[in-house]
């Protein structure tokens, strides 16, 4: 998907990737990031956010909820994370990474509630009122009063699969008298997801899942609810912040863009942020390849394949059959392959559903790959 944008906007990092596997330095199955693109990607982000007043908290899911990383991208100008799921954001918190939000996409359990939001998190989203009841009671255990978002939800809005869930937009007004009499919450906003998607013509556009926050925002503001946070996540980048700002969006959670590998860098190659991921393995027999990193949803196309960065081949690649464990991939059977051969993909990713390895390496531009750490999966 996007190995065309590598090959053209970042070939130094295919080349390391290779040079990297041939030497031994990293095993078959293993994500590679360049991390110095990383910190670029991340400072345009931030100054495109600071040009317009919008607030960005940045996702790791993507790539692999590695602490080191998320330093790395808070040092270069987005302080503060947004983990999707409690693990996530229990492992950033340990290794001193800033939380910004929780509860979005995945709700933590009833008894977690008391340690995230000692996490001193700058927003919570609910998705019941059950569920901001907990907020609430751990909260008040704590002697806080927790800022929360309610994530909404209207009848014919775009949600994914094992996804759903929040307020449905019909029935928040008489849920809201329950909601604020909860003394250990406060309601700072609304949230839904995805807020944009690529049509056939390559251009974002917004879901109706945005006019549902423009409803929701105006249903808080009738009953006298200060809304201060309207968060819109999905496909945030430099491209889409200016967009956001207009559609009255002020959060968003950059994650794709911090490695240039939103769908629309897959067809748009004069965006800002540049690919700095590749996944790289290496040939196993016939036409197949050790696998462990494929992603259901990765569109693979190609992949380029050679014994040595100097000598690479852009050959036709299969994406592995969904339902099935990915042991391996395969290429293109009517080509020769030797096995050890390195194969080195751009494809769309959730790293922390893969069983693959990370190695964070800086000096690819500079034509000296470091490896500043290496994240194991075992």
């Amino acid at each position: 998907m996007f190995l065309e944008a590598t090959k053209i906007r970042n070939p130094n990092l295919i080349h390391s990737a290779v040079d990297l596997h041939q030497a031994a330095d990293i095993p078959p199955n293993t994500y590679v990031i360049d991390m110095d693109t990383v910190a670029a990607n991340t400072r345009a982000l931030a100054e495109k956010a600071r040009e317009h007043d919008f607030s960005l908290y940045f996702m790791t899911k993507q790539l692999g909820r590695i602490p080191k990383l998320a330093q790395w991208v808070a040092n270069y100008g987005i302080q503060k994370a947004v983990a999707v799921e409690w693990s996530e954001a229990y492992r950033l918190h340990q290794n001193g990474i800033a939380v910004g939000h929780a509860g979005h996409l995945v709700q933590p359990g009833k008894h977690q509630w008391p340690d995230l939001l000692k996490m001193n998190l700058e927003v919570v989203t609910v998705f019941s009122a059950a569920r901001a009841a907990q907020v609430s009671a751990a909260a008040v255990s704590l002697g806080i009063v927790q800022p929360v978002l309610l994530r909404v939800m209207e009848h014919g809005d775009r949600i994914y699969p094992s996804q759903e869930g929040g307020f449905q937009l019909a029935h928040l007004t008489e849920q809201l008298p329950q909601l604020l009499a909860l003394p250990g919450i406060r309601i700072e906003g609304v949230t839904s997801f995805p807020a944009l998607e690529l049509k056939e013509n390559q251009q974002l556009v917004p879901t109706t899942n945005v006019h549902t926050l423009h409803r929701a925002v105006a249903l808080l503001q009738d009953e006298g609810i200060d809304v201060r946070q309207v968060n819109a996540p999905s496909a945030t980048s430099c491209e889409t912040i200016p967009m956001l700002k207009e559609l009255g969006v002020t959060h968003g959670e950059p994650g794709h863009a911090l490695t240039g590998t939103t769908p629309s860098h897959a067809v748009n190659f004069h965006l800002e942020e540049k690919p700095s991921l590749v996944y790289v393995s290496e040939v196993s027999h016939d036409h197949y390849v050790i696998g462990g990193g494929f992603y259901e949803r990765g569109n693979i196309e190609s992949a380029c394949v050679g014994a040595a960065s100097s000598d690479l081949r852009t050959v036709r690649a299969k994406q592995p059959k969904i339902g099935y464990i990915d042991y391996y991939g395969s290429l293109d059977e009517n080509e020769d392959y030797a096995p050890g051969d390195s194969v080195v993909y751009a494809f769309r990713t959730q790293i922390f559903v893969t069983r693959a390895n990370v190695a964070l390496v800086t000096g690819i531009q500079a034509g000296k790959p470091k490896i500043v750490h290496f994240e194991r999966r075992y």
